[in-house]
């Protein structure tokens, strides 16, 4: 009796698996046979779906930023004041955090402070999520010295490392199992940190 058809990978169902696995794992702690087990399928099928090791984390690093960081970006294109973007922005990284089912830290973060990613699809993504999200925050900052909602003299350039590095240390206190107040109390000094210009 001949064997059946290998079965298909399905992208949808698979791909918050694989996400996961290698945000807990990392990318030294995960092989592609455990990924594919996991998930189901053989090692050749993940290949002849994703390409190798690299490609596959490089769909994982996408997987994250449609799930975790998409969501926060259209807070940034869509609110109608620089604050209520940033609050709304912060509120999806609170909720992420909060989510018991997650492993803690920002897998993209943690994945671009390895340093063991400088060339092929690994660094090209992550470069590429990391500077979408940096250009929504300058649009954002600078639409607001404009508008009159920040100081006239603030620095773009000084204020979009300011916002993204919180991102970086939200994801640090993730790991201490902080509650929901600790973290808003954060986001609400982080606020109240930028340059907002005085009431009219």
């Amino acid at each position: 009796m001949s064997a059946g058809r290998p079965r298909a990978l399905n992208l949808e169902t698979a791909m918050p698996v694989i996400l996961r696995h290698f945000w807990h794992d990392g990318y030294g702690g995960a092989t592609l046979d455990q990924v594919a087990a996991e998930v189901g399928v053989t090692k050749p099928t993940l290949y002849r779906t994703l390409g190798e090791k690299e490609a596959v984390f490089a769909a994982a690093l996408g997987t994250y930023h449609q799930t975790y960081i998409a969501p926060a970006e259209r807070h940034l294109e869509q609110a109608a004041t620089l604050r209520a973007a940033l609050a709304g922005f912060f509120a999806v990284f609170v909720d992420r955090i909060l989510d018991d089912d997650l492993p803690a830290g920002c897998f993209l973060g943690d994945s671009a402070m390895t340093g063991r990613f400088s060339t092929g699809p690994i660094a090209a993504t992550i470069q590429g999520l990391q500077g979408r999200l940096a250009s929504l925050v300058e649009q954002r900052v600078t639409a607001a010295v404009d508008d009159g909602e920040l100081e006239p003299a603030t620095s773009a350039a000084a204020v979009v490392p300011f916002v993204l590095g919180q991102v970086s240390a939200l994801s640090a206190i993730s790991r201490s199992a902080p509650t929901r107040q600790q973290l808003d109390s954060v986001v609400g000094y982080i606020l109240d940190g930028l340059p907002w210009a005085a009431p009219r």
